[in-house]
């Protein structure tokens, strides 16, 4: 089976995970990708509710995808059936480069704007989330970029 290759940037601007949108059925990911590396039960073919492909979970509610989530340490890796692109993000950068970074691409986001919060997400219209640990001393982990997931908007 040939990896399918899926783009962050793309993600950030559309709210799709390659060909994966929120909505697609179970059956659709699974004939794509293959097995999942890990599952929340023994039978992932029909019971599971997160399929995981590498550090990537994919998240199902009757049999439909519902969130696509990552916050490991390995963000970016989606086993041997998908490769992700990062595009321009990486795990543990500044909230204040993200933030740069965004406005110089002409994406809007809302969130992330009370720096005295321990945490806080950066939303994009597009579904597309963004984690970031911003005290260091609130037991959350090292300061940064954290974790990402697309969820249906609304």
């Amino acid at each position: 089976m040939t990896a399918i290759q899926v783009s962050i940037c793309d993600a950030i601007r559309t709210g799709s995970f390659g060909p994966f949108t929120i909505g697609v059925s179970r059956h659709a990911i699974g004939h794509m990708l293959g097995d999942a590396t890990a599952a929340t039960l023994v039978d992932r073919r029909t019971s599971s509710c997160i399929w995981v492909y590498g550090t990537t979970e994919f998240h199902f509610a009757n049999d439909v995808l519902t969130l696509i989530h990552c916050n490991n340490d390995d963000l970016f890796n989606g086993g041997p059936s998908l490769l992700i692109d990062p595009w321009k993000l990486r795990l543990h950068m500044p909230l204040t480069e993200l933030k740069r970074i965004l406005n110089g691409n002409d994406l809007s986001y809302i969130g992330c704007d009370d720096v005295s919060v321990p945490d806080c997400l950066v939303r994009l219209s597009s579904g597309f989330t963004i984690g970031f640990v911003l005290d260091e001393n609130a037991g959350l982990g090292r300061p940064g970029l954290r974790s990402w997931s697309i969820q249906s908007v609304g």
